[in-house]
């Protein structure tokens, strides 16, 4: 498994980037939450919690991750009993991966298994690296024959982020770079609208999408469509082409009561239309002390829509 400051993907084999394998050969970069990988385009995320996902396609199942940071002994045999009691009625059975798997999670304990149930089944690997202490837990829910090119390249795109430094967020159509000590706070995936919210000491950072934008804005300029989101905030004049900003820092008075009623005393939020990709961004930044402008603008450069 790759780790420290070998780029995303260049396990894959191509030697570039994720965005750059996505966009030549229709797979699909996926960042959360410290792990990085490729999965194929027509793999949709249909479950999204803090260190889970789990892909469909044509609404049924193909791929599952689950990783954990621990410390001491790795438990592997009762991990994967504790996965067999989870799964019912299934059976789960050892099995070896193929010498790619292998080579591609170079230095970590490798457990491969088969598992069965009535109406499915497929095989899955149980890993832990001794050297940033996680544990990972795949399972394809594929016919492994059939689908051996597809599985071994997200096993080989599989990458560990730094503990330090700046990590990405990707997954959708949006991707993001923020500092590794930003921790997860939530994320809401609504139709038509994405939150992910961060948290680091004071700080409180959400990212926003919104999509369509040609419906959404139709008959109304991006300053009325996000007066409902402002929550108080006041709207600053004179933002450039397709971008408004609301800001609430006001008098020491405002500030107090803000905090007497247990919110930020600063509170930023900034939108951004991106025609080409018919979508609106945004940026919601609320903090009890003074929001740094070239923080706010960093975060807003790293964020994009794919």
């Amino acid at each position: 498994m790759q780790t420290g400051n070998v780029p995303p993907g260049a396990a894959a084999g191509d030697g570039h980037g994720h965005r750059n394998a996505m966009s030549a050969r229709g797979w699909q970069e996926i960042g959360w939450n410290g792990i990085s990988l490729l999965v194929p385009g027509s793999w949709h995320p249909a479950v999204i919690l803090e260190s889970y996902l789990l892909f469909e396609e044509d609404y049924r199942p193909v791929f599952e991750i689950r990783w954990q940071q621990g410390r001491g002994r790795f438990p592997a045999r009762r991990l994967l009993r504790k996965l067999e009691r989870s799964l019912g009625e299934a059976r789960i059975d050892p099995w070896q991966p193929p010498a790619d798997w292998l080579a591609a999670l170079s230095g970590c304990q490798v457990h491969g298994f088969r598992w069965r149930q009535a109406e499915a089944g497929g095989r899955g690997l149980l890993f832990h690296n001794p050297a940033t202490g996680r544990s990972v837990l795949l399972r394809f829910h594929l016919d492994q024959a059939a689908n051996a090119a597809c599985c071994a390249r997200v096993v080989g795109s599989l990458y560990e982020q730094p503990p330090a430094g700046d990590r990405t967020w990707a997954v959708f159509d949006i991707r993001a770079r923020l500092p590794a000590r930003m921790r997860l706070a939530g994320q809401r995936f609504l139709p038509g609208s994405y939150a992910i919210d961060f948290r680091q000491d004071h700080l409180l950072v959400s990212l926003l999408r919104f999509k369509p934008a040609e419906e959404l804005l139709r008959g109304r300029s991006l300053a009325d469509f996000g007066d409902h989101l402002a929550q108080g905030a006041t709207l600053v004049p004179g933002s450039a082409p397709d971008t408004a900003t609301w800001q609430d820092g006001g008098s020491a008075a405002r500030r107090l009561l803000r905090r007497l009623q247990r919110k930020k005393a600063y509170h930023q939020l900034i939108l951004w239309h991106v025609p080409e990709k018919n979508v609106i961004l945004g940026l919601r930044v609320k903090s009890n002390r003074p929001i740094p402008p070239s923080r706010v603008r960093t975060i807003r450069e790293g964020y994009i829509a794919l």
